[in-house]
């Protein structure tokens, strides 16, 4: 698939975003905890999958900013009320200072507010991650380890002591579907995590038997399509209404004044940068 100048403008042009709030459910009660805010695109009727989109970004750090602090204070605003809420950020565009300075403003006053820490995948990442950890240390905002377990992904100790939550990736359960002696492992982690108060999330649960996986397993929560009833999808382009609060009118976001200082949702002048993206991505 190619992500062209004219698709990926569209799509911000036209605030053909939205957002999928996936319930995080408590193993023991079954009530809905939290959410995690899992980004959603569009082109047209066509969707266009997240990582195309982050990944087509990533090619310029600054426009990857720029489009993720529209695209989290979005999910923020139209948040689900009186929950945790957990928001992917990739360590990436937290390395500049005003890019930190962003951040900070934005999640340290909300207690409930959960950074999940995205791994790339690559040695020269990890340098990235530590300053990310560090700054999320310092300002006290919670995070948990993403994807634990990720097949081809790197172990990273430090984001394993530090973090509040660890969330196991979907790719364990597909795997205890065929070799039940897998999940011995998880339940190590879990015992750790126990030990140390941290909190544990299932992924991927998508049958009432992989809720029985987890709960054999001991993990705090559970999250995945099994509670598809339970998503909350929003539009910004459906600009009269909102899923979580149809009375709520849905504000511009506010991207950082030491950065920016236009009033507009979109910079079509920034915006323009994307045309240097027309690449090849598989």
């Amino acid at each position: 698939m190619k992500l062209t100048k004219n698709i990926i403008t569209s799509i911000m042009a036209n605030e053909d975003y939205g957002v999928c709030y996936e319930p995080i459910v408590d193993v023991k009660s079954m009530q809905t905890v939290a959410y995690e805010a899992l980004s959603r695109f569009k082109n047209g009727n066509k969707n266009i999958a997240p990582n195309i989109f982050f990944k087509s970004l990533h090619e310029d750090l600054e426009l990857f900013f720029y489009m993720e602090s529209i695209i989290k204070k979005f999910q923020i605003d139209n948040r689900p009320k009186d929950k945790k809420l957990f928001l992917n950020l990739d360590p990436d565009i937290a390395i500049k200072q005003t890019h930190v300075f962003h951040w900070i403003d934005l999640f340290s006053l909300d207690e409930d507010i959960v950074i999940e820490v995205i791994e790339n995948s690559n040695d020269e990442n990890i340098e990235h991650i530590e300053y990310f950890i560090d700054w999320m240390k310092e300002y006290k905002i919670k995070f948990a380890y993403d994807d634990l377990l990720k097949p081809n992904c790197l172990f990273i100790d430090s984001i394993l002591k530090d973090a509040s939550i660890l969330k196991f990736d979907i790719n364990f359960i597909q795997t205890v579907r065929e070799d039940k002696a897998y999940m011995e492992i998880v339940k190590g982690y879990v015992n750790y995590a126990n030990k140390s108060n941290k909190q544990t999330i299932m992924e991927g649960i998508e049958t009432e038997n992989d809720l029985e996986i987890a709960k054999e397993i001991g993990v705090c929560f559970v999250q995945g399509y099994l509670f598809k009833d339970k998503f909350i999808k929003h539009w910004k382009n459906q600009k009269n209404v909102s899923a979580v609060n149809p009375s709520k009118k849905i504000d511009k976001p506010n991207i950082s004044a030491s950065l920016y200082h236009e009033d507009n949702i979109i910079d079509y002048e920034i915006i323009e940068k994307l045309g240097e993206l027309e690449s090849e991505i598989t």
